[in-house]
């Protein structure tokens, strides 16, 4: 709405440049970051160039240029961990970083139902906050109702048609060709014949309104999910197969250049991938590394809140955001999931930037020690 207003693009047929999109979500992008070092202070400033590092590489910019709506999420959860570290840190329990935290949520939860289901995290941070500041609790929590409201409201108005083509895909796609029992899932047998298609391929079903509504009703992700816990081996094998598709951090289907510039069709650029580059190649060479990843960051940030740290409940709500998002992604669907992974990916870093700052301030904080004991 934005954009459009901004480009004088608001009649039917007007031309639309969509780097007036770009440009709003790159201002949100910079917003995030203000609200970052304006929670961290001069002190610590210095936290921020992690995050600066990782956030600028070409496999999150590329997104804010396009009208995928994780481009707008991206915008929303970047904003909120900054957001909530600001919250962690303040001790005068000010209302400015609550309010902050629930327009980037509403962001957050508005942009699609994939990531709208994980509504009660930020709904629980701001209640939390809320109970430590006093006088102003009034401010988050009626952030966080409006949060709720929001998040319920995105996944109950939810088309069964995009659920039904989700589900197709599921069960056509990926479980039918490897042995399933579809008829457990609610499949009827003259719909055998779809086996080894998905929603977007020539003749499918799922593109009717009328029929795909109804397979979803008879389907459903409840049945799914009891199909994957009655199968826990081939549910183990879908996610070692997601890992690997991790690995393409950068979606195929978002160019770097112009027409003009003469670069071959879906061309993308090397400049600024230098960390997706690390984080997809190590995702080829050892896929499993975030398994041992997640693992020991939920142990340490359990540590770390046991003794009293507000900050590690911001990295182990990120850490359970970016877990649930890898597990929608893999199971939800299996159709384009690289690009459904996106959340997962900025979740995984914003750990990874906590883990940084809390690794050199600890050095730092030893290096002080050391300074004072000498002669």
């Amino acid at each position: 709405w934005m954009a459009t207003r901004v480009a004088g693009a608001t009649k039917e047929g007007a031309g639309f440049n969509i780097r007036w999109l770009g440009a709003v979500h790159g201002a949100l992008f910079l917003g995030a970051l203000g609200m970052l070092l304006a929670g961290l202070g001069r002190a610590r400033a210095w936290m921020a160039m992690a995050p600066v590092v990782m956030f600028t590489d070409v496999c999150y910019a590329a997104n804010l240029n396009s009208f995928y709506t994780d481009a707008a999420a991206l915008c929303g959860l970047l904003s909120m961990a900054a957001s909530a570290v600001w919250m962690a840190v303040s001790e005068r329990g000010r209302a400015l970083p609550a309010i902050l935290f629930g327009g980037a949520a509403l962001l957050f939860v508005t942009s699609k139902a994939q990531h709208a289901v994980w509504v009660m995290l930020p709904v629980a941070w701001l209640m939390a906050y809320g109970m430590r500041v006093g006088a102003r609790r009034w401010v988050a929590w009626s952030a966080a109702g409006l949060v709720l409201v929001a998040g319920a409201a995105t996944v109950g108005s939810t088309d069964d048609t995009y659920r039904g083509q989700a589900m197709f895909n599921v069960v056509f796609y990926r479980l039918g060709p490897r042995g399933a029992d579809l008829a457990s899932l609610g499949v009827r047998p003259e719909e055998m014949r779809y086996l080894g298609t998905h929603s977007f391929m020539a003749g499918s079903p799922a593109a009717d309104r009328e029929w795909a509504p109804g397979f979803y009703r008879r389907t459903g992700f409840a049945r799914l999910v009891g199909w994957y816990a009655r199968h826990p081996g081939s549910t183990l094998g879908i996610l070692g197969e997601t890992l690997g598709d991790a690995a393409e951090m950068r979606q195929e289907n978002l160019s770097n250049f112009r027409v003009e510039d003469g670069q071959a069709a879906g061309a993308r650029t090397r400049r600024f991938a230098a960390w997706s580059d690390f984080r997809g190649g190590l995702l080829r060479k050892w896929p499993w590394h975030i398994g041992v990843w997640y693992g020991l960051l939920v142990v340490f940030m359990a540590g770390c809140v046991w003794r009293g740290s507000r900050l590690a409940w911001v990295g182990l709500g990120m850490a359970t955001l970016g877990m649930g998002e890898f597990m929608a992604a893999a199971l939800g669907d299996c159709v384009e999931t690289s690009r459904h992974l996106l959340m997962f990916h900025a979740a995984t870093d914003l750990t990874v930037c906590f883990a940084v700052g809390w690794a050199i301030q600890q050095t730092l904080i030893g290096y002080r020690a050391m300074m004072r004991q000498r002669p």
